[in-house]
């Protein structure tokens, strides 16, 4: 039951920043505005560290695993997906973003040795195929005649980056540490990475005090990053990488529900039918019992 809760958190809170992600567009450039949300994070997970005493000697095997986390998932993941959001529309956008499910069982199968398990397998496909049809207006207005196709390249190297990061949590040595130092440490990693690429863009360091921007921030780094990611990384741990990464193909339902009540969005048979395909899935996923914890001799090098 802690994990059903943990995903169904994840699933809410992640469904949401899409439409609080709005709000931080326009005024500030998109590498400065993921620069405050890492950084915001990263000092209000360590504050809470701090306060509650946990001190963690994490050595170089700890810092190697946790920058590398920190820079696949919160940081070259997030600029990718910005910049192919750019040219997708946002549903296709989500579908790119549901195929992690399928990249998290691949890169664990490559990089942890953890066995492919078709139900597993299987319940991602139907899962995908689902979203694909509940976006399928979007889908049949693809042309690979336009930017669409960079748009497409950036995505789906977003998910391929964030399969890295995902899978570098999973090891044995990422999971050797308590979950909220490394968290935090991975977003101080991430910071930095995010603040290179902010000052290498050449784009003015600018800040909007307008509330729009800075709730929708505070919203992102406080329960976006911290209580999210914090969740997703237990679950990680939990339940294993490919189940957990599941999380990616329901999530675009809670964005879908919100642009129903604020945007319009039209509910046609094509998606009515990918949303049974979704909750198919998900059930499916639901039932597969126990972890895909790779065997300790097997956990690779985060070097």
């Amino acid at each position: 039951m802690p994990a059903l809760l943990a995903f169904a958190a994840c699933v809410l809170i992640w469904g949401s920043t899409w439409y609080a992600i709005e709000f931080q567009l326009g005024v500030v450039a998109k590498e400065w505005s993921v620069f405050y949300r890492f950084a915001l994070s990263a000092v209000l997970l360590q504050g809470w560290c701090t306060l509650r005493g946990l001190k963690v000697d994490f050595g170089r095997t700890g810092h190697i695993a946790a920058a590398g986390t920190g820079i696949f998932l919160f940081g070259i993941n997030y600029l990718l997906v910005y910049a192919g959001t750019e040219h997708l529309t946002s549903g296709l956008v989500a579908i790119c973003f549901s195929t992690l499910s399928m990249m998290n069982i691949l890169s664990a199968r490559i990089f942890l040795k953890t066995p492919i398990h078709l139900p597993v397998l299987a319940a991602a496909i139907i899962g995908v195929s689902g979203l694909a049809l509940v976006f399928s207006r979007e889908v049949a207005q693809f042309s690979m005649a336009d930017e669409t196709m960079v748009g497409l390249a950036f995505c789906l190297s977003a998910t391929v980056t964030a399969s890295f990061g995902n899978t570098i949590a999973a090891s044995g040595k990422a999971k050797a540490f308590p979950i909220l130092p490394f968290t935090a440490l991975g977003l101080f990693y991430s910071s930095g990475f995010n603040l290179v690429v902010a000052l290498a863009s050449g784009e003015p360091m600018t800040f909007d005090s307008g509330t729009p921007y800075v709730a929708s921030l505070l919203y992102l780094s406080v329960f976006g990053t911290v209580v999210a990611f914090t969740l997703y990384l237990w679950l990680i741990a939990e339940i294993g990488v490919a189940r957990a990464g599941y999380i990616s193909v329901v999530m675009p339902l809670v964005a879908l529900t919100i642009s129903t009540i604020y945007e319009g969005f039209v509910w046609s048979a094509a998606a009515l039918t990918g949303l049974g395909l979704i909750i198919a899935g998900n059930a499916m996923m639901v039932r597969i019992k126990g972890k895909e914890d790779p065997a300790p001799s097997q956990t690779p090098s985060a070097n």
